[in-house]
């Protein structure tokens, strides 16, 4: 059987949480200070079902051989907020991740391209994701996905004191 995407269903929640979980751990890797993501996974998941409500989000699952292998969330109508921002709204994947043993199989792909036939049908004029900068594999998928550039925003850390003032 292939992959199936899908929009998550209530007997899901275990499963979303398992992904959430995994996604975090893969972030803490690349950024130790994040909490771990068995601590965070609960209120997590809430807060996607709760941004979903407030911008016309989905969360999407994919299935394989009838179990939840992945999933992404994706916001139809999030607003621009800033001044300087153009007027409007947006389409935001606030979520992507493929459990490790199910990668490099075209599932995050598909999801993506799901998340991105739901932005297009809500009218969305470009559909923006964020992904750490060590992430080499996400971003890999992004920039194969025809996602660009947009803002980068750089850190400075501080490892024993801070500068003298």
């Amino acid at each position: 059987m292939g992959c199936v995407i899908r929009e998550y269903r209530p007997a899901d929640a275990p499963h979303l949480r398992q992904c959430v979980v995994a996604l975090q751990e893969i972030e803490r890797g690349i950024d130790p200070r994040l909490r771990p993501g068995e601590t965070m996974a609960d209120a997590y998941c809430a807060r996607i079902h709760a941004r979903c409500r407030e911008a016309d989000g989905h969360v999407l699952v994919a299935e394989l051989d009838g179990a939840v292998v992945g999933f992404v969330a994706v916001l139809t109508r999030e607003m621009f907020t800033e001044l300087y921002d153009p007027p409007g709204s947006y389409a935001y994947v606030t979520d992507l991740v493929v459990l490790a043993p199910y990668r490099h199989r075209g599932i995050g792909r598909a999801l993506l391209e799901h998340a991105e036939a739901l932005a297009l049908a809500a009218g969305a004029p470009e559909l923006r994701i964020g992904v750490l900068a060590q992430n080499v594999a996400a971003r890999r998928l992004y920039l194969a996905a025809d996602f660009a550039p947009h803002v980068e925003i750089l850190t400075k850390r501080w490892t024993d004191q801070r500068p003298a003032s």
